[in-house]
This record gives C-alpha cells, sequence and structure tokens, in this order.
C-alpha cells in the first residue's frame, strides 16, 4: 500500500479521489466476478470473438489501483504545464508556491473548481494534516467527481 503523500498531485488534487485508483478498479472487481459467475469464461469467446482481449483489459481495470503510476509518477495529461512548473520549482504541490494560485492553477479550475480552495487548505492546515482530511473525506465515499458541483 502506498503512503498517502504519494496520492498528493502537485495541482492540488487526491489520487485516492480520482476513479483510476478508487472506482474503475473495484467496479471491473466486481464486473469479472459476476461474470466468471455466470460462466462468461465458457461461452463470452462464442459470442464475442474478440472477448479474450476483454478479459485483458478487465484485469488491468482491476489493478490500476496498485499500478497507476499517480500523478508525479506521470498519470494524466503527459504533458502536464502544472506538473512541469512544480517539478521546475522543485514543490511538492502548488499550494507552497509564492505564485499560487497561478493562471495555470487558475485555469485548471474550469475542471476542478475546487483546486484553489484546496491549496488554501494545505497552506492552512500543512501538507500531513490536509491529507488526514482527505482520508476521511475518502473513508466517507467522496471523490473528485462528488466534489464538483454541477
Amino acid at each position: 500500500m502506498k503512503e498517502s503523500r504519494e496520492y498528493l498531485c502537485y495541482c492540488g488534487l487526491y489520487c485516492k479521489m480520482c476513479s483510476i485508483v478508487n472506482g474503475l478498479p473495484q467496479a471491473a472487481g466486481k464486473l469479472e466476478g459476476i461474470m466468471r459467475e455466470d460462466g462468461w469464461e465458457y461461452y463470452g469467446a462464442q459470442l464475442y470473438p474478440e472477448f479474450d482481449a476483454f478479459w485483458s483489459v478487465l484485469s488491468e481495470l482491476k489493478q490500476l489501483d496498485e499500478t497507476s503510476p499517480l500523478c508525479k509518477g506521470g498519470c494524466g495529461d503527459p504533458g502536464c504545464a502544472i506538473r512541469a512548473c512544480a517539478i521546475s520549482k522543485e514543490l511538492e504541490v502548488c499550494a507552497l508556491c509564492d505564485d499560487f494560485p497561478c493562471r495555470l492553477l487558475k485555469d485548471f479550475t474550469a475542471r476542478y473548481p475546487f483546486l484553489i480552495e484546496n491549496g488554501e487548505r494545505i497552506r492552512e492546515l500543512g501538507i500531513e494534516t490536509w491529507l488526514c482530511e482527505q482520508d476521511a473525506l475518502v473513508a466517507r465515499g467522496i471523490t473528485n467527481k462528488s466534489l464538483i458541483k454541477h
């Protein structure tokens, strides 16, 4: 199991709240269980010629929570300007930057409107306490998607 700090993204997202780590692996495991219980490994290929490839993808999805490189390992947009900037400034998280919140981060709030608030909370509490707060939210079933108010 990875340490909570490894799940901290440069921008202030928390990888444990992402469906790649918290959602897809569990759903894929449940789907596989249902399908195996119903005998799909015996007749799936008869119905769908490329069914073996499906099992392979499903197996990979089940392991994403363990195999995802997370943000700091390159998950997400390979050309992420926020990641590149934080690395160039040797920052663990943008909230620790003198320029916080910068244009790059403000632009990213179009997708994740709670990022500035996350950064302010990191500044207020410190990283370790903020991570404990995030773990408590994850335990309650909170995800990045659920934090986005439509």
